[in-house]
């Protein structure tokens, strides 16, 4: 049986649909696994062994389903199920199953602030979308497999800026990256500032060239214990610096998922967004930190550029110590043995 699963965006996203392909694969190993999606998720696809051939989405609709017509697929599962790929599934003629989204209880989670959603994480929703083709839920997490040219010894050579990777790697370190793809998902620079100099390890930042700029118009200064990567990995090397730390404080955005996969132990800081929205961190130890007694929050589904209200109290009033007291006992590994990060764990 030959296969095509979409999922266009984002790069989170796109990881999230892992557990679905490798359940897919493992329980009909006769399936033969297409993907469609955006040139910029390639990288985190291409070493995936339960996927023998990526398609990426073209321009032009029309020439994308000109190339996927001739694979001639028995299935497509759609885990994006938006007007684009509603069109290619109908475009394809072939049977289909679709990942039914929650867009509506998240509107009026935010329009009440009551919360609306189902419990379910995004990933359970997918594999929804392929229990009555007899494929189930695993009990495992995310997949992420990275190429040669990032692992091993030879990846311990590397320099990236001013350091060799082997010199940034040789303690424990916990791993922060400061982007995410709106603002009010962000960590606010002056409060980055706090957290780096209040966590008593190593931190390595990591983040695009747009974080890099942010980084150096705002001023931003950092203590000795931090090293600065911003703009100076690739999308891989980024992963695998993550891979390699102790412990990972992240705001809601791909770099969450990508610790996730890892089996990291991580700290997910929410702004704008909430865990209940459905991409939380998925099967890692991980607290869920969030400003309590906010009004105004959830104020978006995404992420807006500016905090509507002005004050952005949802990033700016977290408790900086609290997170950076438990990023340094994941690093330095002080949390008691058989700890349950999930049961016992005080959300701050």
């Amino acid at each position: 049986m030959k296969v095509l699963v979409i999922r266009f965006s984002s790069l989170g996203d796109v990881l999230l649909t892992t557990p679905v392909l490798r359940c897919l694969k493992k329980q009909k190993p006769d399936c033969h696994i297409h993907f469609l999606t955006k040139s910029s998720n390639f990288e985190l696809l291409y070493k995936n062994p339960n996927i023998e051939k990526i398609f990426v989405l073209q321009d032009s609709i029309k020439q994308t389903v000109k190339s996927l017509a001739e694979e001639k697929y028995d299935l497509v599962i759609d885990l994006h199920n938006n007007r684009r790929s509603r069109r290619v599934r109908n475009k394809l003629r072939c049977k289909n199953v679709v990942y039914r989204k929650e867009n509506i209880h998240k509107w009026l989670t935010i329009l009440t602030k009551h919360d609306w959603m189902s419990g379910r994480h995004v990933v359970q929703r997918y594999m929804q979308a392929v229990e009555n083709l007899g494929v189930v839920d695993d009990g495992a997490g995310l997949d992420l497999f990275l190429p040669e040219e990032v692992c091993g010894e030879a990846f311990k050579t590397r320099t990236i800026g001013k350091y060799t990777v082997a010199s940034i790697t040789d303690r424990p370190y916990v791993a922060v990256p400061c982007g995410a793809q709106h603002e009010t998902k962000r960590i606010p620079l002056d409060k980055l500032m706090i957290l780096t100099s209040l966590i008593k390890t190593r931190v390595v930042l990591l983040g695009d060239k747009s974080d890099k700029h942010r980084i150096r118009d705002w001023g931003a200064q950092f203590g000795p214990n931090v090293v600065n990567l911003c703009g100076k990995t690739s999308l891989l090397e980024s992963a695998a610096l993550i891979r390699d730390a102790a412990a990972v404080v992240t705001p809601d955005s791909a770099m969450m998922h990508v610790a996730a996969a890892f089996k990291k132990p991580l700290i997910a800081v929410w702004g704008a967004t909430k865990a209940s929205f459905g991409f939380a961190p998925f099967r890692t130890p991980h607290i869920d930190c969030r400003v309590s007694g906010l009004w105004c929050r959830p104020c978006s589904r995404m992420g807006t550029t500016r905090c509507p209200l002005g004050h952005f109290k949802c990033m700016n009033n977290q408790n900086w110590q609290s997170i950076a007291n438990a990023a340094t006992q994941m690093a330095l590994q002080e949390i008691p043995a058989g700890h349950n990060f999930y049961e016992s764990m005080t959300v701050l």
